[in-house]
Order: structure tokens, then C-alpha cells, then sequence
């Protein structure tokens, strides 16, 4: 307990982020079992263009990013997330790691979401699963490396295997979602690299 207590003031919204996709988790867990399959999913506020399209309900953005479809699936994402999630906090502010996370879950979503409007882009899927902020995660600290070479760029050649056989299970997994990972990755990358940018402006306006 006092390890966790610990671990939560370190990295408070990465622990929050973890504490919110367990409950989730949970309560799916005493509605459906074990494991959800996809009319579940969508009962639960599961991604799918064609329900926020014709029934407005926008917040599958949102909330599709915090319900997992088995148990081995939340504790991967939680892993992850912890990993990534907790070496961001220690290094941005508060709220720019906050809107960082924001972003790549919208991003996630969002981006399949227009290109749905364009040209019916999965339609037919249903997804769910923070793993898309957690590529966010691994945009951001590839914007970082980009800015702060001498920081992060040991970090990124470590983290690039791992980035590699994830991109390559993505595209070769039928189940996992590869848009929401790639759209996930451009909104973690694009807004650290703007967030970043800004404050080393701000900082050099102000000297």
C-alpha cells in the first residue's frame, strides 16, 4: 500500500489514468464477464463512427479510450502506459502532460473520425483501449528527442524496438487497431512538439 501511495504522488495523473481504465475495467467485468465482444463494447461507449455520426454521441471520443475488452488487454495498456506515462510526468508540467494525453486520446479517435465523414472509414469496427494514448506517449518522446537531442536521444534508440514490433503488431493483428495508433501517435507528437516549442519561446522572450 505505502509502494502505491508512493508510486501515486510521483506520478499522479498517470496513476489516475491507470486508477480510471481498472474501475472501468471492473465494472464491465460484473456487467459482462471476463471479456466484452463488440455489442457489448458499444453498449459501454465503445468507438464507432456510425453511432457518433447518426446519434451524436460524441463522447465515444472520449470514453472509448478507457474500456478494454479482456483482461490481459488492460493489464498490457496499464503496463505500458505506466512505462511511458510515468517517464513523461517527471519531465513536462502538469497540465502540458495533460493536455498531451488529452490530445492523443482525441487523436485517437478523432482523426478515423474524419476520415469516416470522408470516405466511410471504419464503419464497421468497433474499438476501445487506452493503447492509442499510450503511442501518444511514444509521439511525444519523439517530439522530445527532436527538440532536446542531447536528452532524449538515448532514450528513443532504446524505446525503438519496442516501438518497431508494436507498429508491426498493429498492422499485422487483425483485432488491434492501427489507426487509432498511428492517429494516437500524431496527436501525442504534434501537440508535445507545439507545447515545447512554445514554452522554449516563452523562456527565451522573457531572458
Amino acid at each position: 500500500m505505502y509502494e502505491l501511495e508512493k508510486r501515486c504522488h510521483q506520478y499522479p495523473i498517470t496513476m489516475m489514468l491507470i486508477i480510471i481504465c481498472v474501475i472501468v475495467y471492473i465494472v464491465s467485468f460484473i456487467l459482462y464477464g471476463q471479456e466484452m465482444n463488440v455489442y457489448e463494447a458499444l453498449a459501454f461507449g465503445g468507438y464507432n463512427p456510425l453511432y457518433v455520426d447518426y446519434y451524436h454521441e460524441y463522447y465515444r471520443l472520449l470514453t472509448s479510450n478507457f474500456i478494454h475488452f479482456g483482461i490481459f488487454h488492460l493489464l498490457m495498456n496499464c503496463y505500458s502506459l505506466y512505462n511511458l506515462g510515468s517517464f513523461i510526468e517527471s519531465f513536462m508540467d502538469r497540465m502540458n502532460y495533460i493536455i498531451v494525453l488529452f490530445v492523443s486520446a482525441i487523436a485517437t479517435t478523432g482523426i478515423p473520425y474524419v476520415l469516416y465523414l470522408f470516405n466511410g472509414f471504419g464503419s464497421n469496427s468497433v474499438s476501445g483501449g487506452i493503447s492509442g494514448v499510450i503511442f501518444g506517449l511514444i509521439g511525444a518522446i519523439i517530439a522530445l528527442a527532436m527538440i532536446y537531442h542531447n536528452i532524449f536521444d538515448d532514450v528513443l534508440r532504446q524505446l525503438a524496438p519496442s516501438i518497431i514490433i508494436m507498429l508491426i503488431l498493429s498492422l499485422t493483428v487483425s483485432s488491434i487497431s492501427m489507426s487509432g495508433h498511428v492517429c494516437g501517435m500524431i496527436g501525442g507528437f504534434v501537440a508535445t512538439y507545439i507545447l515545447m516549442n512554445t514554452m522554449n519561446n516563452q523562456r527565451q522572450y522573457y531572458n
